[in-house]
């Protein structure tokens, strides 16, 4: 009986000291992930390079109005239904064309108002021009009447007196004169400045017609009848497609074979044969993402059959041979880790027996079937994860397979 009594103790002490142990787990292994190589190579493509270009209106224009107000109206075009209804998006319009109307009550009020304040200082211009003749009328019998005496008093035929009484009315009439001169000048100044309110009004009501900078297509409309606008609200955005640009950017190494007023030919998907413009813009620096030079060429278009937004293909001309580029498979081309928009590959790397992964950012460029250009941080025949670089992290140790 007693020895059960101490082997009771005995097997809780145990118990107690075999719980954590038992629930302790091992530190887990590091996860060692199998990848693809593959190899930093150089080829030299066969063909000419052929870009993309992307159409782009010659001109874009945002309308934007100069009075505020309400929206009285909007132009009225026939629509394909034969029904009269507002000027909207892909409706074409011309030159000068009225577009919308602001109303305009408000700022005849206000041209009425200054006009009748400019008749107000045309009136009292008139009326100090009338006191301006009387004073030089004055002046010119006080200056007859002033000679005489100044005569006679110098020849001692007249009293100090009478001359004083003389010379005391010239200069009397004289600042008169100049007073009323004064007085004409700044009624000039009112007339001039109520003119100027004038015709300021007079433009703020031409301005509540907001009209077409340019002929072209509607390719935004943002009011309609009723609103209210600001004088600088957008009402509308035109573009011209009389002529457009195919835009399209170029590596460094292709600089040498554009020149401006070179002739190029685009090739559309939408137009049966190709069309020949002329490079008429070539960006003075390098795009600083993707180290690319934009380069516009001009396109004739007066049958409208090339639009914006449409995709065109060409080959530099005078570029017979493609320089050797470095490319790596497509499938091992990840987002950078620290820059959400950059592109970055995970190089192999040996040591100790064992083989890491260590990721270096790239700019890359053309595309060659299943493989893409890199044109910055990588050299040829250098080893990395062709299949696999999304599983992986920088710094892990990888298992490879050939």
């Amino acid at each position: 009986m007693q020895h059960r009594k101490l082997l009771a103790p005995l097997a809780l002490l145990a118990a107690a000291i075999c719980f954590p142990a038992c629930h302790q787990q091992a530190a887990p292994e590091p996860v060692i992930q199998t990848v693809t190589a593959g190899m930093v190579e150089q080829i030299q493509p066969d063909t000419p390079e052929r870009y993309s270009a992307s159409i782009e209106p010659f001109a874009k224009v945002d309308l934007a109005f100069k009075s505020a107000g309400i929206v009285e109206s909007i132009c009225q075009v026939r629509g394909a239904d034969g029904r009269m209804r507002n000027l909207q998006e892909g409706d074409k319009v011309e030159k000068g064309s009225e577009l919308a109307l602001v109303r305009t009550v408000d700022y005849q009020q206000r041209v009425d108002q200054a006009e009748a304040q400019r008749a107000q200082a045309e009136a009292q211009l008139a009326q100090v021009q009338a006191q301006l003749a009387q004073a030089r009328a004055n002046f010119g019998e006080a200056d007859i009447e002033y000679t005489r005496a100044n005569n006679l008093f110098q020849s001692a035929s007249l009293v100090k007196p009478q001359f004083d009484q003389a010379k005391g009315r010239y200069d009397t009439v004289a600042a008169s004169v100049t007073a009323a001169e004064s007085a004409v000048k700044g009624a000039q100044a009112g007339v001039a400045n109520a003119q100027t309110l004038v015709n300021q009004a007079k433009l703020s009501l031409s301005d509540t017609s907001l009209r077409a900078s340019i002929g072209g297509w509607v390719a935004a409309r943002n009011v309609d009848t009723g609103s209210i606008v600001g004088n600088s609200t957008v009402g509308f955005t035109l573009v011209d497609t009389s002529l457009v640009k195919a835009v399209f950017a170029v590596p460094d190494s292709s600089l040498a074979s554009i020149r401006l007023g070179q002739k190029q030919v685009v090739a559309l998907d939408t137009v049966p044969h190709p069309v020949q413009g002329v490079v008429t813009s070539i960006a003075p620096q390098a795009d600083p993402k993707g180290r690319v030079f934009s380069v516009e060429v001009t396109l004739e278009n007066a049958q409208e059959q090339i639009r914006p937004g449409m995709i065109g293909a060409l080959t530099l001309a005078g570029e017979h041979a493609s320089t050797p580029r470095l490319v790596v498979p497509l499938g091992a081309v990840v987002r950078a880790p620290a820059d959400p928009n950059g592109f970055a590959v995970f190089r192999l790397i040996d040591r100790d027996g064992k083989t890491y992964v260590s990721s270096q950012v790239i700019q890359i460029g053309q595309t060659f079937g299943n493989s893409i250009e890199v044109t910055s941080g990588l050299a040829t025949r250098q080893r990395i994860v062709a299949l696999g670089g999304t599983l992986v992290h920088d710094g892990q140790e990888v298992r490879v397979l050939p």
